[in-house]
């Protein structure tokens, strides 16, 4: 305890000696080609409208108190690294105070203050000395007992009284001196050199990657992203890996002297949030941005973002949605899939088919159903050709004239109502009205007779439709007919033929819905 308190004493009795030395002025000189004093938004007016002179003032202490006498102190400004003091021109002597350091009265300048011009003051507070620090490589950085000052030269540096470790270094080069700045030395600045010489030896092949596309910094600057390559010298390093929306994360690392030294970083953590979907039915299968499968069955924590979520389930419409995860938040959402309308109560549809009955053809339709009511436009292209009708002449002679074989063509209208059976299976009963035509071919003799022969309709039947897959039905379509009207020509050949309007009919084929 006696020990420490003398300790105390004497390094209290040291700064008083110290700070008993006061402040004082030990340089002032004219900055020939310094032009701040004139600069437009550093220059300024005394209270006669002239340019007043700027002084540079160098002190390692702020909290000053300035005193122009008679002539006054036009402005006062803290700078980095300097104080600014505009005076008047012709300005005499000058007043420094200080409430630790003391006072320095009736300075006087050596030589005439004029206007608009640049000078600079060094201040010495009495607890050390100015110095000047230069190195044998240029621009090298300098490091004063640990922290970096800046590159070389360095001029009007102030080191209080002690002991100082001064190092010096640039690329492969590097130095370092132990310096004593005492009392002693009358000199009022102190030109220090730091002799300098090339570490390679010391050094090793650096290559740092990292995962991501992170951001690598190091001692406070970013070096690259991703990956970054550079030579270091042996000992102990901390790089830092940084990217948006991420937690920065450190790794330490040693360099080995003269080998490659391989250093993977650890990437960012990213900011992360919950989500959590509950789906009707269970069990939905589900891809997030198009590739990656996500389990709804339980609560996920993912990487703050956006996601797009395609859920689907076998006999289900499948759906797409948007989330964004937010940090240390949980996103909910349920979502009902509803089951697919195989058979649909509202769409637009067309197909073809194939006409089973005497004369039949394929068969071309489209319609639409609203709220399960069904309008249909169909048209059959007769393919079938009939037996020879064989025609005489109606003259008494019975002359034979010719044999012709017909076709029959249909267009129809149709109405029912669609009645879902099953998921898969429904049924629509149909009336419609029809318009049956004749096409003629001879085959025998040179005269054409009863070409383009009409009748007309009414019918009744029902529309069976089976949904293998979505939008797709297989169809049957079984109908009786009935001739209500048929025109001179079609009467003739029902009489000469067994060809009769109207009748059973069942047509099959494939239909695609909208």
């Amino acid at each position: 305890m006696k020990k420490l308190l003398s300790i105390s004493i004497i390094s209290f009795l040291a700064v008083t000696s110290m700070m008993a030395q006061g402040l004082k002025i030990i340089d002032f000189k004219l900055l020939e080609s310094d032009l701040t004093a004139t600069t437009h938004g550093t220059s300024k007016t005394d209270q006669n409208g002239e340019t007043a002179a700027l002084i540079k003032i160098v002190t390692p202490e702020r909290g000053f108190i300035f005193d122009g006498g008679s002539l006054g102190i036009v402005a006062t400004e803290e700078h980095a690294g300097e104080i600014w003091l505009y005076v008047p021109r012709r300005a005499q002597k000058l007043i420094v105070r200080h409430p630790l350091f003391g006072v320095n009265r009736d300075y006087f300048y050596p030589i005439p203050v004029e206007g608009a011009r640049t000078y600079e003051m060094l201040i010495d507070i009495g607890t050390g000395r100015y110095t000047t620090i230069t190195s044998e490589v240029a621009k090298s950085e300098i490091y004063i007992d640990g922290e970096p000052c800046g590159e070389a030269p360095i001029y009007n540096k102030y080191l209080n009284y002690g002991r100082h470790i001064i190092r010096a270094a640039k690329d492969r080069h590097e130095g370092s001196d132990t310096i004593y700045i005492t009392t002693n030395d009358d000199e009022k600045t102190r030109v220090i050199p730091i002799a300098m010489r090339d570490m390679s030896d010391h050094f090793g092949n650096v290559n740092i990657s990292v995962e991501k596309n992170a951001e690598i910094w190091f001692e406070g600057k970013r070096m690259g992203i991703g990956s970054w390559q550079t030579q270091l010298r042996e000992g102990s390093y901390v790089v830092e890996t940084r990217k948006v929306d991420c937690d920065p994360e450190k790794t330490s690392f040693t360099v080995v002297a003269q080998q490659q030294n391989n250093i993977s970083a650890a990437p960012p953590t990213p900011w992360t949030g919950r989500l959590r979907i509950f789906t009707r039915p269970d069990n939905v299968q589900a891809t997030y941005n198009g590739t990656s499968t996500i389990d709804l069955s339980e609560s996920h924590t993912l990487p703050i973002g956006t996601y797009q979520l395609e859920m689907q389930k076998r006999g289900y419409i499948s759906q797409n949605h948007e989330y964004t995860v937010v940090r240390n938040q949980t996103t909910v959402d349920t979502v009902k899939l509803e089951k697919i309308k195989y058979i649909k109560p509202k769409a637009f549809y067309f197909g073809a088919g194939y006409s089973l009955r005497s004369l039949g053809g394929i068969s071309a339709l489209a319609g639409i159903v609203f709220k399960r009511h069904d309008l249909q436009l169909s048209y059959t292209f007769g393919i079938s050709a009939s037996d020879d009708v064989h025609w005489y002449s109606t003259d008494g002679l019975d002359t034979y004239l010719s044999s012709i074989s017909y076709k029959r063509s249909t267009f129809a209208v149709k109405y029912g109502y669609q009645f879902e059976l099953t998921n898969r299976l429904g049924l629509t009963p149909q009336v419609g009205y029809t318009i049956e035509r004749l096409s003629g071919t001879v085959n025998t003799g040179t005269n054409l007779f009863g070409d383009k022969a009409s009748a007309s309709c009414l019918s009744i039947g029902a529309k069976l439709l089976y949904a293998p897959i979505q939008r797709l039905y297989l169809f049957a379509a079984p109908e009786v007919s009935f001739a209500v009207q048929k025109d001179y020509n079609f009467k003739n050949i029902a009489d000469a033929s067994d060809i009769s309007a109207g009748g059973f009919q069942t047509t099959i084929g494939v239909i695609f819905n909208f």
